[in-house]
């Protein structure tokens, strides 16, 4: 039996085939402020089941921007509801499935979520929200790596800050409007060069 800690009330109580995840449940506990409620962090090495979506029928599909480090909106959110009335929500970034929510009573909210935290194909931990609180998972590092290897063309964000490309870099701004009414100013005329004084025959035998 593993050992799994509670981390709103820091209390350890057992549960067979989970433990806590130090590193998420650190990374969440210290982001988010001691007056809200804390979600609950389980690992499971065996990984947790995966929901059955094959069957289930598509409610939504939008995107949504879920790390800085890649510009934009990046994450595809999926969300099904299976024949026995259970809600899911997956997420992915270039068709690398990273997260899900899952809703069990079928009404909103999700009552918890289970992420692959480094890429091996398991979802080992599971975040059991609690209410009022905002925990969540993050985009694991091994798809923002693949997301760059799929992209290289683009940059990462400076200190967290999303590069957006400029479509616009190098070309010539157009010329100013005039205002309705109004002509245009017309060009000031250029300064005429004053003309050089001829060469002496001296001067053009003996340069």
């Amino acid at each position: 039996m593993g050992r799994c800690q509670s981390v709103s009330s820091r209390k350890i109580f057992r549960r067979p085939g989970a433990r806590v995840l130090p590193v998420v449940a650190a990374l969440l506990a210290g982001c988010a402020s001691a007056r809200l409620a804390r979600a609950e962090i389980l690992y499971n090495p065996q990984g947790w089941k995966f929901p059955n979506i094959i069957t289930a029928a598509k409610e939504a599909i939008h995107v949504s921007d879920r790390t800085s480090e890649i510009p934009g909106k990046e994450t595809l959110n999926k969300g099904y509801r299976r024949t026995n009335g259970t809600r899911v929500m997956t997420y992915e970034i270039e068709g690398k499935i990273f997260g899900v929510d899952i809703d069990e009573d079928g009404k909103p909210p999700f009552e918890y979520g289970i992420m692959d935290a480094d890429g091996d194909g398991k979802f080992e931990t599971k975040i059991v929200y609690a209410k009022g609180n905002r925990d969540h998972f993050y985009v694991p590092a091994w798809v923002v790596d693949h997301y760059f290897k799929m992209h290289p063309e683009v940059q990462r964000g400076p200190a967290g800050n999303p590069a957006m490309p400029n479509l616009n870099a190098g070309a010539i701004p157009p010329p100013a409007t005039p205002a309705p009414g109004k002509k245009a100013a017309a060009p000031a005329p250029s300064p005429k060069k004053k003309a050089a004084p001829a060469s002496s025959r001296s001067e053009l035998a003996n340069p």
